[in-house]
C-alpha cells in the first residue's frame, strides 16, 4: 500500500480506501491478495428510522478501464480501511464530539477530507480482508459498548445518542431540514460544538464535493458518478 500511495498524483495528500473483502474460517490462510479492487463509486440515503436519513456509502464494480495506470479517483472514504500519510491527523482531525458514531462516519471523513484538499483513490488490488459478523451470529455489537458504559441494555440509549449525533454530521453534509436555527430551535445546540474545527476544509467548498459526487441532500438524492467506475481522474 505504501508504493501504492506513492504512485497516486496527488500524493501525499492522497487517500487509499476501500471495503476489504470477506472472509471465513474455511477459506484458505495464505491470502496473499487480489486484482479485484472494488471501488466506493455509489450511495444511498439510508430509510432506516435508527439511521435517520444519513448517507451510507456503497461499494460499486471494479474499473472498468483496464488500461488505467496508476490509481484513480473514487468518492468516498470507507471505514473499514482507509491508508493515508500521517499527516492527515494534522489536516483532518478526528471528531471528539461525535462519540459512538457508526453510520455518518464515512460521508462526514469523506467530505473534510476532500475539502481540506486531499485525492481519494481506490487501490488496484486487494491486500488484506476482513471477517465480516453478521447479526444472526449473536455475537456483540458496536451499539453493545454505548450499554454496557451508561448501564443502558439494549440498542434504544444508542438510537438516542445517534438521533443527537446525526444531526452534527446532517448540519454540516448541508441538509437544509437540519439548518443551525432548527437544531437550536430542536433544544439541541450542543451538537454545534467546536464544528469550526472538524467541519469542512479550506481547500476546497462543500458545495464543490456535492458537485463532484452529485448528491443533492435537499432530495436525498445520491446520482450517478460516471467518471468513478469508469476511473477517469487520476
Amino acid at each position: 500500500y505504501i508504493k501504492e500511495i506513492k504512485s497516486a498524483n496527488s500524493y501525499p495528500k492522497a487517500v487509499l480506501s476501500a471495503y476489504p473483502p470477506g472472509f471465513s474460517e474455511s477459506d484458505p490462510i495464505d491470502f496473499e491478495g487480489d486484482d479485484h479492487g472494488a471501488r466506493l463509486c455509489t450511495c444511498t440515503f439510508s430509510t432506516s428510522p435508527v439511521e435517520q436519513d444519513i448517507i451510507r456509502i456503497n461499494s460499486g464494480s471494479s474499473c472498468s478501464n483496464p488500461k488505467v495506470d496508476g490509481p484513480t479517483q473514487i468518492a468516498f472514504i470507507a471505514a473499514g480501511f482507509f491508508f493515508t500519510h500521517g499527516n492527515f491527523l494534522r489536516d483532518v482531525p478526528f471528531d471528539p464530539l461525535l462519540p459512538y458514531c457508526f453510520m455518518g462516519e464515512e460521508i462526514a471523513l469523506s467530505m473534510r477530507a476532500w475539502t481540506a484538499g486531499y485525492d481519494i483513490y481506490a487501490p488496484r488490488r486487494n491486500l488484506i480482508k476482513h471477517q465480516y459478523r453478521p447479526g444472526r451470529m449473536g455475537l456483540p455489537k458496536f451499539w453493545g459498548s454505548v450499554g454496557r458504559t451508561y448501564g443502558r441494555d439494549g440498542p434504544g440509549f444508542n438510537t438516542h445518542m445517534q438521533t443527537v449525533m446525526l444531526q452534527r454530521i446532517k448540519h454540516m453534509v448541508g441538509y437544509p431540514e437540519v439548518s443551525r436555527a432548527k437544531i437550536i430551535e430542536g433544544g439541541h445546540e450542543e451538537v454545534l460544538t467546536d464544528l469550526e474545527h472538524y467541519s469542512m476544509g479550506s481547500e476546497r467548498t462543500r458545495e464543490a464535493y456535492l458537485e463532484f459526487t452529485n448528491i443533492d441532500p435537499a432530495t436525498h438524492q445520491c446520482k450517478a458518478m460516471q467518471w468513478c467506475n469508469r476511473c477517469q481522474l487520476k
